[in-house]
């Protein structure tokens, strides 16, 4: 096979992985870039006027690529380089939703639009996947962890619950705050959700979803009795109406019953 022949296979390849789906008064194109976390890049296609709009569909600070921008200065140095790169328009809706955003006038401009913005998306959500984490964040983390250990341990026997614990010895990366022993065949999944910053929050709350989804994939699903993510409502990035859906879908996605720091008492219950 010649070079010219593999580079059309290529190219043939390359093609058939895009795909689209209608949505409303606009197109989602599901291009074949993917972000570090393996998370293929969509791009949103709407007209208003004579203008094409070509948007984020407000997916990079919603969090469905499962990362939320950070606000540590070294990351905004690296997000403002490909803003400013690529020249991409920011708009916030009124209710709230963030959408980065390309305007094309003719059709023959939004190939390059589409290819701009997905860059974009890509370095940014893959960006956001590195810990810049300061030292305030760790500290608040670090804080909270031994303020939720020490009241667990002031009701509960030690040798019923284990903290900084892995589910399955086998999968190290499935590691939950502390795992209590109801029984030898009743496991309680404990996380803590904290953050010095709204942005550090609510990627605690990401990090204990997907936590809970793996943990439902072991083969030790079927002894998990209960979970329970415990909100740190002391935290400086606990700001209630900028997070109240991100905690509604943990709760309703994994099943996880949520306790208020502020209302800790709840847990003695939960964990009789």
């Amino acid at each position: 096979m010649s070079f010219a022949e593999i580079f059309e296979d290529v190219k043939k390849s390359f093609h058939g992985i895009w795909q689209t789906k209608e949505r409303g008064n606009s197109l989602e194109i599901i291009t074949p870039y993917a972000t570090t976390n393996n998370r293929f890049i969509s791009i949103f296609l709407t007209k208003q006027g004579n203008e094409f709009i070509i948007s984020d569909g407000g997916w990079i600070k919603s969090g469905v690529y499962d990362v939320v921008p950070g606000e540590d200065s070294c990351f905004l140095k690296v997000f403002y380089h490909y803003q400013n790169s690529f020249n991409i328009k920011e708009i916030e809706s009124k209710e709230g939703v963030t959408y980065f955003y390309l305007k094309a006038l003719n059709i023959i401009d939004i190939p390059s639009r589409i290819f701009d913005l997905s860059l974009f998306i890509q370095n940014i959500v893959s960006v956001s996947e590195i810990d810049f984490e300061s030292k305030i964040e760790k500290e608040t983390r670090e804080l909270f962890v031994s303020k939720a250990n020490d009241y667990l341990k002031s009701f509960i026997n030690t040798e019923k619950i284990k903290f900084n614990k892995h589910l399955d010895p086998n999968r190290k990366e499935i590691k939950f705050n502390a795992i209590f022993y109801k029984t030898q065949n009743e496991l309680t999944l404990v996380n803590y959700v904290t953050g010095s910053s709204l942005s550090y929050f609510s990627n605690s709350i990401f990090k204990a979803n997907t936590l809970y989804e793996m943990a439902d994939e072991t083969i030790y699903k079927d002894y998990i009795h209960d979970k329970i993510t415990v909100v740190d409502t002391n935290a400086p990035g606990y700001v209630p109406q900028k997070m109240t859906h991100y905690l509604s879908h943990l709760e309703n996605h994994t099943g996880s019953k949520m306790v208020k720091w502020n209302q800790r008492e709840k847990l003695k219950v939960l964990l009789e």
